[in-house]
């Protein structure tokens, strides 16, 4: 669209100036439209100005104007010019490009406006439009009088730099790596390019499970250091001095700064180096102007330097005092004394995005801290060091002082054993050893309350609940009380009781902010309670903001700790955070909302990120999103898919929803045509769910069974989804139970209803199917169905080959009979002769085929019959 515009303001107008930061492709979209020129009509002459060429008179017109240019005035040399011009395009048009043309002086600009005014020649002209960046009167008038059609070029956005990353490793990159490099970059396509040529050199950037991972902290290719260092050339000691400042602790507060370096921001952000913000509370934030600008300041920062200024601005009074990360960091960073207690707290916020610092702040708290040892161990997990972290927390309990220690690292061992070691029935009873020996009812709160999360990670939600209730009913305060609540939150949601859920988890959010697993088992909590509640909560994909930008460490993704988002569930008010995208937990979460409205394509691509995310660390939904991948590609007709997946990443011991391996196995013999197969596994899932009183599990197995009867679900399978439904109060869940009922009664006003009743809870895989059999029944009945032929095609729009498994007893029999035969590679004229109809009656039927099953042609038909 830029080419196309810059290259119409030089075929009908005076010419084009393409503006925009440095980096945009601003030279590169001169040399694209020059190219599209006629070599015949026109006649293009390139010059290029730069900071030196200011100083030497016409300097940029040096290959123009010949060496007599120090002894011409203003008028002989546009004379020199305009001949030189002539003479080189002859009877063609010159068109004049100049890049960088805010390095013009203003003599050159002063030929450059006049060429332009004269119209005797076209003009391109590339110039910096950004902060720093000034530039001639005459310069800026070329666009500002209208001589030239100005044209912005604007940083990538966020599908822009997916787009181009795709194109720079020839492959899909997972969705956290582009947040990230988008975040880093601005969206600004040279230092993007530069970044990840130097990072799959480097290693920073490579290929894992089929999509590329960014890994490790930030960095600065030696091309971009050297763009960089130019711009922090000729600073003053005080500048560099609040510069340094502001990477150390970015976002800053003014005063902090100025307690460093006074009077120094107003010229960095002169300079374009560093923007301020509104902080809130009358305070301003200052930032540097570029991400990767701080990771440049870094790499220049001496170490006396660095310790000097850490020192001060812990020394700064500050107010609102930065984040327990920074400090910790300066803390670090001034080598004096340093506040334990702030370390192990910081430690425990690094651990996800950054456990290389998470280390090192742990181990500076460490001696003779249990509490240290304990975010140790899991930093080291996150690091992938799950053997170093065991052994951590065996000596942190063999060397623990107090009763209250060693009761520490004993928890601590026990859930590393369930959540690393994946053996949560050796994990339970470790803590119910531990718990039996416990001397005060705080300690076995504490040690039960970790065992409620620990049976619930072994899939026993029943002993899960009761151990939860027990600590709850006895303990009001103390460390147990937090884990007990959460386990009994993901119980409930379990057993299908989503409202009482999402209030205990409302009453609980803030609790759920230091313990390892607790995060991330609540926002597992989220994703079923969202799904199966049907809140609307934030858009697909949408990520939660706000708080600093942490520097990376060795975690996969760089990973920025969970956002500020919220996330609403079944009507009620938020309560969770919503992770952010480069969150383990967000790839699961996004993946499962967006099977539950049935676009099977891009549930696929989350989720088999999301189980490469869990690859490691604790891994708490490895299980969870393996088997919902395998389900998804079953769906999509990818049944081979989804075995590999399942062999790829076997399910282990460790996983909250029980009979979910059972469910994905049977969804892989569904994809087969096995439907026998599939419902005995959907049955036996059910059973195993029901077993451990998770009613909602059941009746998400039984309704999918019920999707899958050729001829509609049996009365003894409609019989036990009735007894699920019963105990169940999220609305998708009952509405999709509902619908199965409604299937089986065969009415088609019902099926309509049904229909929209799901349209309206974004369930629109299911909804187009009932509303298609609600045409067909309609239709055979001699009733009016134009309101269900309307539903069922603006829904089968949005189904594409992505749709789930197909009933098809949509189709009658002969279209079956017909479609069976297509898919089998018969021709229409072989299809009547078996048949003994004409070819118009098989091409109508065929068509009537393609409306209902949602396809476009012949060759879809085999993958959606098998489906």
């Amino acid at each position: 669209m830029e080419q196309r515009q810059a290259l119409g303001a030089v075929l009908t107008k005076g010419g084009t100036a393409i503006v925009g930061p440095v980096g945009v492709g601003k030279t590169a979209l001169l040399c694209a439209v020059a190219g599209r020129l006629d070599a015949a009509r026109f006649d293009v002459v390139w010059t290029v100005a730069t900071r030196a060429s200011r100083q030497v008179p016409f300097g940029a017109f040096h290959g123009l104007l010949g060496g007599a240019r120090d002894r011409l005035d203003e008028t002989r040399a546009y004379g020199a010019l305009h001949t030189e011009l002539a003479r080189r395009s002859g009877r063609r048009t010159p068109v004049l490009v100049i890049d960088d043309v805010h390095h013009l002086d203003d003599r050159c600009a002063a030929l450059a406006l006049g060429l332009a005014a004269e119209g005797r020649a076209k003009l391109m002209v590339a110039a910096r439009g950004e902060p720093g960046a000034a530039m001639s009167d005459a310069v800026v008038a070329l666009w500002k009088d209208g001589y030239l059609e100005r044209l912005d070029v604007a940083q990538l956005g966020l599908a822009g730099t997916a787009r181009l990353l795709h194109a720079l490793v020839e492959g899909e990159v997972a969705r956290g790596t582009v947040d990230l490099l988008h975040r880093w970059t601005g969206g600004n396509p040279l230092l993007l390019t530069q970044l990840v040529r130097h990072a799959r050199a480097s290693g920073r950037l490579g290929a894992d499970g089929g999509l590329w991972w960014w890994r490790g902290p930030r960095t600065v290719p030696p091309g971009l250091a050297e763009v960089f260092d130019h711009e922090l050339d000729g600073l003053t000691s005080g500048e560099q001095d609040a510069l340094a400042a502001i990477a150390l602790g970015e976002p800053l507060a003014l005063p902090s700064v100025e307690a460093v370096a006074c009077d120094a921001v107003e010229a960095l952000e002169e300079r374009g180096l560093v923007r301020t913000t509104d902080g809130g509370g009358g305070q301003i934030l200052v930032r540097l102007a570029s991400p990767l600008l701080a990771a440049a300041v870094h790499r220049k920062l001496p170490r006396l330097r660095r310790r000097r200024i850490a020192a001060a601005l812990l020394a700064a009074d500050t107010c609102p005092a930065p984040d327990p990360v920074v400090r910790a960091r300066w803390q670090l960073e001034a080598d004096g004394p340093v506040d334990t207690a702030l370390l192990i707290r910081a430690a425990e916020a690094a651990r996800g995005h950054d456990p290389e610092l998470a280390c090192r702040l742990a181990r500076r708290a460490l001696p003779g801290s249990s509490a240290a040892a304990v975010v140790l161990a899991r930093a080291l997990v996150e690091s992938g060091d799950g053997a170093q972290a065991r052994q951590v927390l065996e000596r942190a309990g063999a060397e623990a002082a107090t009763v209250s220690a060693r009761l520490r690292a004993g928890i601590a061992l026990a859930a590393h054993v369930c959540w690393v070691e994946r053996d949560p029935a050796a994990a339970a009873a470790d803590l119910a050893a531990l718990g039996s020996r416990a001397s005060s009812p705080a300690a076995r709160g504490a040690v039960e309350g970790v065992r409620a999360l620990v049976l619930l990670g072994g899939g026993r939600t029943s002993a899960a609940l009761e151990a939860a209730e027990r600590v709850l009913r006895t303990t009001v305060r103390g460390p147990g009380v937090a884990p007990a609540r959460l386990a009994r939150s993901v119980g409930l949601v379990l057993s299908g009781r989503t409202r009482n859920a999402v209030a205990l988890a409302e009453a609980t959010a803030a609790d759920v902010d230091s313990p390892g697993e607790l995060r991330e088992l609540a926002l597992a909590l989220g994703c079923y309670a969202q799904v199966w509640g049907g809140g609307a909560g934030p858009a697909l994909g949408e990520a939660g903001g706000g708080g600093a930008d942490p520097v990376p460490g060795q975690g996969r993704d760089g990973a920025a700790a969970p956002g500020s988002g919220r996330l609403g569930v079944g009507g009620a008010s938020p309560f969770l955070g919503v992770p952010s995208a480069s969150h383990p937990a967000s790839a699961f979460l996004d993946g499962l909302r967006y099977w539950a409205l049935g676009d099977q394509q891009e549930a696929v691509a989350r989720l088999r990120e999301a189980v490469l995310r869990h690859s490691g660390g604790t891994r708490l939904l490895r299980t969870e999103a393996t088997c919902r991948l395998a389900v998804c590609l079953a769906e999509a007709g990818r049944g081979e898919d989804a075995e590999r997946a399942l062999a790829a990443c076997p399910p282990d011991a460790v996983g909250l929803v029980p009979g979910q391996e059972q469910w994905a196995r049977a969804a892989v013999a569904a994809a087969r045509g096995d439907v026998p197969a599939a419902t005995a596994g959907l049955r036996a899932a059910a059973g195993t769910a029901r077993r451990e009183g998770c009613w909602a599990v059941a009746a998400e197995c039984l309704t999918y069974a019920a999707w899958l009867a050729p001829a509609g679900p049996p009365t003894d399978l409609l019989d036990q989804l009735a007894l699920a439904a019963g105990h169940i109060d999220a609305p998708r869940l009952l509405a999709g139970a509902r619908a199965a009922f409604a299937l089986a009664r065969g009415s088609g006003t019902e099926l309509l209803e049904h229909a929209v009743r799901l349209d309206g809870l974004g369930m629109r895989a299911p909804a187009w199917r009932l509303a298609e059999r609600a045409v067909v029944v309609l239709r055979a009945h001699g009733r009016r169905h134009g309101d269900a032929v309307v539903l069922a095609t603006r829904l089968r729009g949005g189904q594409g080959a992505s749709a789930p498994p197909v009933r098809l007893d949509v189709l009658t029999a002969r279209e079956l009979e017909i479609a069976s035969l297509a898919a089998a590679g018969l021709a229409d004229r072989a299809i009547s002769d078996r048949l003994d109809v004409s070819v118009r009656t098989v091409e109508s039927h065929l068509a009537r085929v393609y409306r209902k099953l949602g396809v476009r042609s012949r060759r879809d038909l085999p993958s959606v019959l098998r489906a």
